[in-house]
């Protein structure tokens, strides 16, 4: 997991968020409304998709071409859970959220496979060790639990 999470603001314009992620190196990003909250996702692609539909991503805002939707997990939850999460939904990164809508950290698609060359333990199936995890979504009517 990386703690040190570059996000976007929603109210930020399209044209700044690629700024944000060219610079940082990054394919992608929360995005935070003004009360901090993780409010959804922004990557490379939407900003390209946006800039066909829209045109002009100098005023086009980013809370107008995110993803709103944002699958997370607990900052005690096994990296595995992430992974899993990545695969089942077709998704590069993960938030880790502690608290509603408190982003702790984000679990990368790199960060998975850095842990793997690196020999890291993913530890046993989950069915073991916790069950059936409860993944958090995160959508603008608020935060809501989904048993996968």
């Amino acid at each position: 997991m990386t703690r040190n999470v570059m996000s976007v603001r929603s109210d930020a314009t399209v044209q700044s968020a690629a700024w944000s992620l060219a610079t940082q190196y990054v394919s992608g990003a929360p995005v935070r409304d003004s009360n901090g909250r993780v409010t959804g996702m922004v990557s490379k692609s939407d900003v390209v998709d946006s800039v066909r539909v829209h045109d002009e991503p100098s005023s086009t805002k980013v809370q107008d071409v995110m993803t709103p939707v944002v699958w997370a997990v607990h900052p005690d939850d096994p990296a595995l859970d992430a992974a899993e999460l990545m695969v089942s939904k077709g998704i590069h990164r993960v938030v880790v959220l502690d608290g509603p809508g408190k982003l702790a950290g984000i679990v990368t698609a790199t960060d998975i496979l850095r842990a793997l060359v690196e020999g890291r333990d993913f530890g046993p199936p989950r069915e073991i060790t916790r069950g059936t995890p409860t993944i958090e979504r995160e959508t603008e009517a608020g935060l809501t639990s989904t048993n996968d």
